[in-house]
């Protein structure tokens, strides 16, 4: 089984449109980390099919928000950093072949944003392997064991920043996204609804052909790689 497989131009878009999105979400003097993601992607798709290439986003730090919590909470915020490895497959389309992972810190905004003595909380949003001994899709909260690997739905680096923008700013990115006649807004909203229903599907698939149970079902299944082409 290899790694999903995804077009690049789809990828590319994609970050195109969270950066779009997420003006107003992201710290200014950080939100030149997705320009810089998405120039690394498109020099990846020009780069030799034999090498395995790291993509790597740097530390994109969001605004402070309270809106995580109905009551007034401290501000926090998040810092996000990932690495994901790619090698090309094909012209126009690369594979996730090794580490995919993107971490999520929290801090209170009035603490250092990068001492992890003052972290709040820690999340990793991956995808496995072959040799995966946990779901492949899966999530993975601040601990001392690799464990629990929970389900997620959070599929591409993209995905996963919204998942936290989402998390953070309850009201205000719900309205960001709901926006009607913006084409960033419409191209997100289609294109995660196409990667979501593949993927209930698949889990779907698992559980109806499970000869144990439904979980042990999918925490052993391995998707296609051409899931989402």
């Amino acid at each position: 089984m290899a790694g999903f497989r995804f077009k690049i131009a789809e990828l590319e878009q994609e970050i195109l449109a969270m950066e779009a999105l997420g003006k107003g979400f992201f710290d200014s003097e950080t939100s030149w980390v997705l320009g810089d993601l998405r120039r690394d992607l498109q020099g990846i798709a020009t780069g030799s099919e034999q090498k395995t290439f790291s993509l790597e986003l740097k530390c994109l730090r969001t605004m402070p928000s309270n809106q995580y919590d109905r009551r007034v909470g401290k501000d926090i915020h998040a810092v996000i950093t990932g690495i994901w490895q790619l090698r090309r497959s094909g012209r126009r389309e690369v594979e996730f072949c090794g580490k995919a992972s993107t971490k999520i810190e929290l801090y209170a905004s009035d603490d250092h944003p990068y001492n992890p003595y003052m972290r709040l909380a820690l999340w990793r949003l991956e995808l496995g392997d072959e040799k995966s001994p946990g779901c492949y899709v899966h999530a993975h909260f601040l601990g001392a064991l690799p464990i629990p690997r929970l389900p997620s739905l959070f599929i591409t680096p993209m995905s996963a920043i919204e998942f936290v923008l989402g998390e953070l700013f309850q009201n205000e990115w719900a309205k960001a996204v709901a926006i009607r006649n913006n084409s960033n807004v419409d191209y997100w909203r289609a294109r995660q609804k196409d990667r979501l229903q593949k993927l209930f599907l698949w889990y779907n698939e698992q559980m109806e052909n499970a000869d144990s149970s439904p979980w042990i079902a999918l925490k052993k299944a391995k998707p296609q790689s051409d899931m989402f082409l």
